[in-house]
């Protein structure tokens, strides 16, 4: 019997390639508030072929991407309650 791969999380701190792997895996990331104020996100499985296509360049639908860099800046403003710094 064939165990799964164990990924260990990969984090990022930019919004635009968070948007950019949440397009291209369909899963959404999970914020994380560090302690020294940022945002971070996390996903939990191998990530290295998305972040391959971003620094490829490769084309997305402009709409759809903006509606994920939508979702991710929402998580970060709402994960610091509100308040802009």
């Amino acid at each position: 019997m064939n165990k799964p791969k164990v990924v260990n999380p990969t984090y990022f701190e930019q919004a635009d390639i968070t948007a950019f792997i949440y397009h291209v895996l369909k899963i959404p990331p999970k914020p994380d508030l560090r302690s020294d104020g940022k945002v971070v996100f996390r996903f939990d499985q191998d990530v290295t072929d998305a972040l391959q296509r971003f620094y490829e360049n490769e084309s997305v639908p402009v709409s759809d991407f903006c509606q994920k860099l939508k979702t991710v800046r929402s998580m970060i403003f709402s994960l610091k309650g509100g308040r802009r710094l």
